[in-house]
């Protein structure tokens, strides 16, 4: 699916593959965010669930709501088809080599493709710690969990988005710095790191020699300003000749697209002339 996804990107700018509802950390409903994204003229959308994984996590969907989750998708799928296609798709954890998008179960799945993402860290002792959502959590973890490691945190981080690159089983790569987002309060000047560019360059050469899709991600551009990966990468990825997707993530109706003009417009300027 990863060449049809491409052929969309290179065919249109109205898409967004990456959203979430009532069926994991989204706060609307499917049919409220199908809703708004017809009224915002989107001509394909993928619903993409945050996956099921094997450890408590209040973010992720439960395994017993997929047969619900393809039901509801099958019936928006039909309801909005003369006005725009609606896709099947999951955001998967990587949680190592035991779990992620590359195992039989994902693999498995009616999907029309497979988001993977990083969001849990292996602390020195293995445990693994959600280090998206809120600085005052990723601070608690950062001192209780990560011994105060911050540079352990983030190497770790991009140490698993590699891991799950090489074991591949997806179209898209999600968000790859977002660890960023939280390492950048404790550190504002942690991006401008040699040992932190050198990361970046890492995911860009597997990137390129993997075929994946890499997101851009606007979630944070209304409450930030900035975008995932950051915007200084940007040109690294263009260069590397990597397809790149502008995806909203959005978990409201209000957001589904938000900072995606204001990341296309900034894209464009970017671009080979």
């Amino acid at each position: 699916m990863a060449e049809g996804l491409k052929q969309i990107i290179d065919s249109t700018n109205l898409y967004n593959f990456h959203a979430h509802t009532q069926f994991c950390d989204g706060r609307d409903s499917m049919e409220d965010i199908a809703r708004a994204a017809s009224e915002a003229d989107l001509k394909y959308f993928g619903f993409s669930p945050h996956s099921p994984v094997p450890i408590d996590s209040p973010c992720n969907m439960d395994k017993d709501s997929l047969p619900d989750f393809y039901e509801e998708n099958a019936r928006l799928k039909e309801l909005y088809a003369e006005k725009m296609r609606i896709m099947t798709s999951m955001e998967i954890d990587w949680l190592g080599a035991e779990w992620g998008p590359h195992i039989d179960f994902f693999q498995r799945q009616p999907l029309d493709y497979r988001i993977g993402s990083v969001h849990f860290v292996p602390n020195q002792d293995g445990v693994l710690l959600d280090c998206d959502g809120s600085f005052e959590r990723f601070s608690r973890y950062l001192k209780d969990g990560y011994a105060g490691d911050l540079r352990y945190v983030v190497e770790k981080y991009f140490e698993q988005v590699l891991c799950m690159m090489e074991r591949g089983g997806f179209e898209l790569l999600g968000h790859f710095d977002k660890i960023a987002g939280n390492a950048s309060q404790a550190d504002p000047l942690i991006e401008n790191e040699g040992w932190y560019e050198a990361l970046i360059d890492d995911v860009v050469s597997h990137a390129k020699s993997s075929g994946v899709i890499v997101e851009i991600n606007t979630k944070a551009f209304d409450t930030r300003q900035r975008f995932y990966p950051a915007e200084r990468w940007w040109k690294k990825l263009i260069d590397a000749g990597i397809s790149l997707a502008i995806d909203s993530d959005a978990h409201y109706a209000s957001k589904v697209v938000n900072g995606r003009n204001e990341a296309l417009e900034r894209l464009k300027s970017l671009a080979p002339s």
